[in-house]
């Protein structure tokens, strides 16, 4: 296992006027599972891609342990990347698969029969060793495919959005067994997904990237308790958090000239204000919240409404008392606000 670090890495595509990677610094510690997370075009693809040496840098540095990689084509950086599309041979048995790269290193067969009898067993294909990939489930394949990066033992596993091809279902259970195998292996993983919700459950870091620049690394429920900007704020959390264009008047949130929460430490002056769904608390009475429309969750509602001309979701429990006009009271210690042009965070009293 090692650890990997990116320094000033770089991304320029031939012709084009933006670098997609722009000036990247990372530490990922050994043993480390990081997420690499956000919206198509962000860049963070690409930069898995420098990883493995599936792209070249166009400036700064890669190391992986202890050696700088730039110049190392990906056979020799011994990392192992399980892809989207699960990329395994389709004429060859999953017993082939497996063993394809082990044979190409000469490893004598006996080594390899126990180390795909070990990872077989591991991932529980070993009654599928003898079907062709065609004969399998999506959930099937993607087990060959981490089955062949296992079966390896490298130094890095690296994810490229690994789960995107699969039904919502498998894609909850095979994200059990990825968090599983990654606690019985510990070795070093490198995950891209732009599904906010995967990121949050699989990360022990988070890294939300935006326009090829890192907004913010950290745990993931430090990222989404306390997002450095609105970008992180909004793209973190299903249902995502409120985001209301306002303005702080001696001491209130004002919007419309209605107060919608008093107590704050903030300049005067116009602010986006952040609040989360489930800290919203909505009771019956005339009020400020207009209410649109409720998604039923079974256990749980989204209640999706207006305050003033902005729109505003809740989230609550079954007993909430629904109409059509409703109070939302905004708790001052559950605001987040954050600076109206750059959309950087400020401070908020009692937080």
């Amino acid at each position: 296992m090692a650890g990997i670090k990116l320094s000033a890495v770089k991304k320029v595509y031939p012709g084009s006027a933006e670098p997609a990677v722009k000036g990247v610094d990372l530490d990922i510690r050994d043993g480390e599972f990081v997420v690499l997370v956000g919206p198509s075009g962000c860049g963070k693809s690409t930069l898995l891609r420098m990883i493995a040496g599936l792209e070249t840098v166009s400036d700064g540095e890669i190391a992986i342990g202890d050696r700088v990689v730039n110049q190392m084509e990906p056979a020799e950086r011994d990392i192992a990347m399980v892809f989207q599309n699960y990329a395994l041979y389709p004429h060859m048995s999953v017993r082939q698969n497996l063993s394809y790269g082990l044979k190409n290193r000469r490893m004598p067969k006996a080594e390899i029969d126990r180390k795909i009898e070990e990872t077989a067993a591991i991932l529980q294909i070993d009654a599928y060793l003898d079907r062709k990939p065609r004969a399998l489930s999506g959930g099937q394949r993607q087990r060959v495919a981490m089955g062949r990066a296992i079966v390896r033992d490298p130094a890095a596993f690296l994810f490229d959005e690994p789960l995107s091809n699969l039904d919502a279902k498998l894609r909850l259970h095979m994200r059990g067994e990825i968090k599983q195998l990654h606690q019985r292996l510990g070795t070093t993983s490198v995950y891209v997904t732009h599904d906010q919700l995967e990121a949050m459950t699989l990360a022990d870091r988070l890294v939300v990237l935006n326009h090829g620049r890192i907004e913010q690394v950290g745990r993931p429920l430090d990222l989404y308790r306390e997002p450095a900007s609105t970008f992180v704020a909004g793209f973190l959390g299903a249902p995502a958090m409120n985001l209301i264009e306002a303005e702080v008047s001696g001491g209130a949130l004002m919007l419309d000239g209605a107060s919608l929460a008093s107590g704050l430490a903030a300049a005067p002056g116009r602010i986006t204000a952040g609040i989360r769904p489930e800290a919203i608390r909505l009771r019956a009475g005339p009020g400020n919240f207009r209410l649109d429309y409720v998604e039923e969750l079974g256990g749980s509602r989204i209640i999706h409404g207006h305050i003033g001309a902005q729109r505003m979701i809740a989230q609550a429990d079954l007993a909430t008392e629904l109409a059509e006009e409703m109070v939302a009271d905004l708790p001052v210690q559950e605001l987040h606000l954050f600076h109206a042009e750059t959309g950087e965070r400020l401070p908020v009293a009692g937080r």
